[in-house]
């Protein structure tokens, strides 16, 4: 053969091989990045979704505790009819974007709410004012990676905590270890 057919041969087909590198690269890059956006999406869905949570499950906490204090049936009964629908889209918006441990609790609290309605007993109030506040304080976690003890919130709303300290340390770390939830919850 010919050496000029024998060289543009040659360079012809290193043009070729490193194109098609050059395409096999591009392709996974941009696959990669793809994904990462994706991911970051999907991320960004759920931090919007998830970062008003732990202030709707305190609304609802507040709205529950002050059901006592209501003197009319009829009122009381559309209070609670209010706030199961507050529970019922706190649990679906859990369920769609929370993380792994905040359905735990989630399913906790039901699990534990649907028992006390089939043996009709009532609740340990110290275990679910746990439940509520490690929700809470789980999904702030999630979404700001900042861990707070339970024991503040505990001492901002309740005029007792001190007197009752004790059994919120038990039925919280109880709780904690549980679930299997992250150490710096414990009080």
């Amino acid at each position: 053969m010919n050496s000029e057919i024998i060289t543009t041969l040659i360079s012809v087909g290193a043009s070729s091989f490193i194109s098609i590198i050059g395409f096999v690269i591009t392709n996974t890059s941009l696959k990669k990045s793809f994904k990462n956006e994706m991911r970051k999406s999907r991320d960004n869905v759920a931090l919007e979704k998830m970062s008003t949570m732990p202030y709707e499950i305190l609304e609802l906490w507040d709205d529950m505790m002050e059901i006592d204090k209501v003197k009319s049936l009829s009122q009381k009964s559309n209070k609670q009819k209010e706030n199961l629908a507050k529970f019922k889209r706190i649990m679906n918006v859990t369920y769609s974007y929370g993380s792994e441990n905040v359905i735990k609790i989630v399913a906790l609290m039901q699990k534990e709410n649907y028992e006390a309605e089939n043996q009709q007993i009532e609740q340990d109030v110290y275990r679910m004012a746990s439940t509520f506040v490690l929700l809470t304080t789980q999904i702030k976690y999630d979404v700001t990676e900042i861990a707070v003890s339970p024991s503040l919130w505990f001492q901002m709303r309740l005029k007792d905590y001190t007197d009752q300290e004790e059994l919120y340390k038990k039925a919280n770390n109880q709780l904690v270890d549980e679930l299997n939830l992250n150490n710096e919850f414990k009080i």
